[in-house]
């Protein structure tokens, strides 16, 4: 009875020289798939080898950014050689995180067309309340345009950090900031979690317009320990109120946005009817500079660190990760 190859040969009747045939045909085969498989696998490592090169080939060169949010964010990710141009804010005493930091050549812009194509961008960085005529004029010119999203809470902001990372060529640099971030604001909670007594109720102030919920305020204020007030009437974003409501509300602390040197009392003098209130009348209003009350960067971390200090004077001076 012959010898059959059970891989090679279909026919029970396969001579045993057929099979020795068929069996080096199939060994001859399988060194070729080898080769090939290997061949595939080298090329493969050497394409792996060279995309970060490609993805940093490709990341935009000449950004220009149309907000201060995009100005603080562009700051904390990329060298400031890769900026063409920043908002007229960036500079800004009172609203600006990144004042000084970007040097003259950065061409400071307004949301119109004509000076933003003049830097000839390969990317234009906007902000949700950017217009949406200039917008897309810009896109109509055929230059990219990232519209961030609104951040009213860490994981917005988080969200809008990766989404740079990986728009910019720089998701290192995302994830660095992010941890830093985290860092952060582990170590406030962690100081603010030992405040005695039960939290303050705070409410933020300016013009008549206070900030609800689902606003970056109200992450500032729970940060730093305290109870948005503007929360127990049902507000939700930035609404104006009447001073009659503020002091029927009658909040614990008033926040309000400027910088601390100037005095309280000269801020209260515009709104007599708010010396009715608990906070006026046992002197807890807070003045927080404007750039640190309104950002939507991580700089908010910052502006939330001063305000616990003023709300729990006990735990103060309060030193997070990097020793600020």
């Amino acid at each position: 009875m012959s010898t059959g190859c059970p891989t090679c040969c279909s026919s029970s009747r396969a001579t045993r020289t057929t099979c020795t045939a068929a069996a080096t045909c199939c060994g001859t085969a399988m060194r070729s798939a080898w080769r090939r498989r290997r061949s595939f696998a080298l090329a493969l490592l050497a394409l792996l080898s060279v995309l970060p090169a490609l993805a940093a080939a490709a990341a935009p060169a000449r950004i220009c950014s149309v907000s201060l949010a995009g100005d603080e964010f562009l700051a904390l990710l990329v060298p400031t050689d890769r900026v063409v141009c920043v908002s007229a804010w960036a500079d800004d005493e009172a609203t600006s995180n990144v004042r000084g930091f970007y040097p003259e050549r950065v061409l400071r812009v307004t949301a119109h067309v004509e000076p933003v194509l003049g830097q000839r961008p390969d990317l234009v960085l906007a902000a949700p309340w950017n217009s949406g005529e200039f917008l897309a004029q810009v896109r109509r010119s055929g230059i990219p345009v990232h519209v961030m999203r609104p951040v009213a809470d860490l994981d917005e902001m988080r969200a809008e950090i990766r989404d740079l990372g990986r728009l910019l060529g720089v998701p290192d640099e995302a994830r660095a900031l992010i941890e830093r971030l985290d860092r952060r604001v582990a170590a406030l909670r962690a100081v603010v979690a030992r405040a005695r007594g039960p939290k303050p109720r705070v409410l933020s102030f300016s013009h008549l317009v206070v900030a609800g919920e689902n606003t970056s305020v109200d992450t500032l204020i729970g940060l730093a320990g305290g109870i948005n007030a503007a929360r127990e009437i049902g507000v939700s974003g930035h609404r104006k109120v009447s001073l009659e409501a503020i002091v029927a509300l009658d909040p614990d602390v008033l926040l309000l946005g400027f910088e601390p040197g100037r005095a309280a009392g000269d801020v209260l003098a515009a709104y007599p009817p708010l010396a009715a209130t608990r906070a006026a009348r046992e002197g807890r209003v807070v003045l927080l500079a404007p750039r640190l009350l309104t950002t939507v960067t991580p700089h908010l971390v910052e502006g939330a660190r001063r305000l616990a200090e003023a709300l729990h004077p006990e735990l103060a001076p309060i030193a997070l990760d990097d020793g600020r």
